[in-house]
């Protein structure tokens, strides 16, 4: 049966030690979004913090190193210290799914440079022998109106090349998914701020 693709970014499942993910992350802060920012997103450090110490991220193109996956975009009626900011507080349903191009706000980032992710591949089909191979990401085509993270691992890019983003593991193993075209496939960094400077794919 073929595959559907639903494509929706990058989902933190366990780490490569097989412990799940708990949910465990870190806040970040988005001074001025490269693009929109949402669930699922792979982010890069900014290079500098607020005030507070919080650090900066913004989306991470295919060529940036990467430091997460956003696993939650704060309200931005409320400051990193959980009070609320100036103005009445006004709780959007649905709540805030995106930072907007060009916008700022803080975002909650699965930094763990083991966090082992579900991804759908596109741009090309995954065969077996694909797996062990490292790819890159793509962020997909975004809007004010996406909901849902557009972002997915690049098929035009595997190779053993050791500077690419992802390490690919294997296949996310459901009845309603194979390899071939759309698969959903387990995913770890190759290439993060906090852990490997990259190793080349078998």
């Amino acid at each position: 049966m073929a595959n559907t693709s639903r494509i929706n970014g990058f989902r933190p499942v366990k780490h490569t030690n097989s412990s799940p993910f708990n949910g465990q992350c870190n806040m970040y802060y988005v001074a001025s979004a490269a693009d929109e920012i949402l669930v699922g997103d792979v982010v890069k450090l900014g290079g500098t913090s607020t005030t507070s110490g919080i650090p900066t991220a913004d989306l991470c193109g295919a060529t940036d190193v990467p430091v997460g996956i956003v696993v939650g975009i704060v309200n931005s009626k409320l400051d990193p210290d959980g009070k609320l900011s100036t103005g009445s507080m006004t709780l959007d349903v649905p709540t805030v799914s995106q930072i907007a191009a060009s916008a700022a706000g803080y975002i909650l980032v699965a930094d763990s440079p083991d966090v082992v992710c579900e991804v759908e591949a596109a741009n090309g089909t995954p065969v077996v022998t694909d797996v062990g191979l490292n790819a890159s990401h793509a962020n997909g085509a975004r809007t004010a109106a996406t909901y849902t993270s557009p972002a997915y691992l690049d098929f035009g890019t595997e190779a053993t090349t050791s500077t690419l983003n992802f390490n690919i593991l294997g296949l996310v193993r459901r009845p309603d998914n194979e390899m071939g075209a759309s698969a959903k496939l387990l995913v770890r960094f190759n290439v993060h701020q906090f852990g490997s400077v990259g190793t080349t794919g078998i």
